[in-house]
């Protein structure tokens, strides 16, 4: 089954590294554009952070922990959110799917013992999810930025204010990009 989050939802994905999960983040940007220029930001729907996801996530709480994260993490990185007319919109999709492995395990220890393998499977649910957080240029209406992080995470992930706040630093880590010489 297949879940698509998008907007508020950006830490949930994120969670894993607070339970010490492995998560892959890649970013891929516009090379001719400076982004000192980028001053300002607000959300891509309308300047507004909106939920839309399962009922089992609509949280006040979590929405404004997320909410507070990002703007605080865009914050450290020098720029303000402005309703009226920013430099950036910021969008985020998420998508979380459950899934399956199956791992066989030997029945014995001794080399001379068989047995069919399917005796011995165990299977393992987990959640696998990405996320792409995207900047566009408000005047030029393009995208100019984009991480994109994929992970496993627990079935009921620890959404503390303080693993969202880490997700959320990891997967901005890397913008503003470096200048390249």
């Amino acid at each position: 089954m297949q879940h698509i989050i998008r907007s508020s939802l950006v830490g949930i994905f994120l969670v894993w590294i607070g339970s010490g999960c492995s998560i892959q983040v890649k970013e891929t940007y516009d090379h001719q554009v400076d982004f000192s220029k980028y001053k300002t930001f607000c959300w891509m729907s309308g300047c507004e952070f909106k939920f839309d996801g399962p009922a089992y996530l609509n949280d006040s709480l979590l929405r404004e922990n997320l909410k507070v994260s990002i703007i605080q993490e865009l914050e450290q990185k020098g720029l303000t959110q402005n309703t009226d007319n920013p430099d950036l919109l910021v969008g985020f999709t998420i998508t979380v799917n459950d899934e399956q492995a199956i791992i066989y395990h030997r029945s014995e220890d001794s080399p001379v013992y068989y047995k069919p393998m399917e005796a011995d499977r165990e299977i393992i649910n987990y959640l696998k999810g990405s996320i792409i957080i995207g900047m566009a240029d408000n005047a030029e209406s393009r995208m100019v930025w984009q991480s994109h992080a994929i992970g496993y995470m627990e079935h009921n992930p620890d959404l503390s204010e303080k693993n969202i706040r880490k997700g959320i630093k990891m997967v901005l880590k890397n913008f503003p990009p470096k200048p390249i010489k």
